[in-house]
């Protein structure tokens, strides 16, 4: 029986002003086509959304729309993600060491000292739905979730970026 060759790594790079992806090479590949390959970036990061927050928590209203602008942002990333560089097939693994999406997992219950770290997608969505729930009851406060505009748009590029990428989860570095 032959090795299970390991998938390819795109590494996800949450900025404040911006959304980067790149794929990574593997370390089989000697030539590091992976890396050679235009990366996607788009201008929406987590500063970004939190600003569309009003810099505090979201509310119903503010949380909709940054859900719009959000989608818009993340949606065309499926096209590149399509179309890998050479010698590379999916599936791919996502990877990512953003600050912030760091601190999702550990709010999600992640073991980031316990490699491999990963966050799945339904457990942000369950961050998610924590954090809806916690906004449509004014004065109800989730004492368990970071009460910070920037972690809340984290959160929520991460859960479209997921879900309209079709990933299953990230792996944490």
């Amino acid at each position: 029986m032959s090795p299970v060759a390991p998938s390819p790594l795109i590494e996800l790079r949450l900025e404040p002003e911006q959304l980067e992806l790149h794929w990574l090479p593997l370390a089989s590949d000697t030539t590091a086509s992976a890396s050679s390959a235009e990366p996607y970036r788009v201008a929406l990061g987590w500063q970004t959304v939190a600003r569309a927050f009003g810099l505090r928590m979201p509310t119903p209203l503010s949380l909709e729309n940054a859900i719009a602008t959000v989608e818009d942002a993340v949606m065309p990333a499926s096209r590149w993600l399509a179309q890998p560089p050479a010698r590379t097939a999916p599936p791919f693994t996502l990877h990512t060491r953003s600050p912030l999406l760091r601190e999702v997992a550990e709010v999600a219950g992640v073991a980031l000292c316990t490699p491999p770290a990963r966050l799945s997608r339904q457990a942000v969505e369950n961050l998610f739905n924590r954090l809806s729930d916690q906004i449509h009851r004014p004065g109800a406060t989730d004492t368990a979730l970071p009460q910070r505009a920037e972690w809340a748009a984290a959160l929520l590029i991460l859960r479209e970026a997921l879900h309209h990428w079709g990933v299953e989860w990230v792996e944490l570095g």
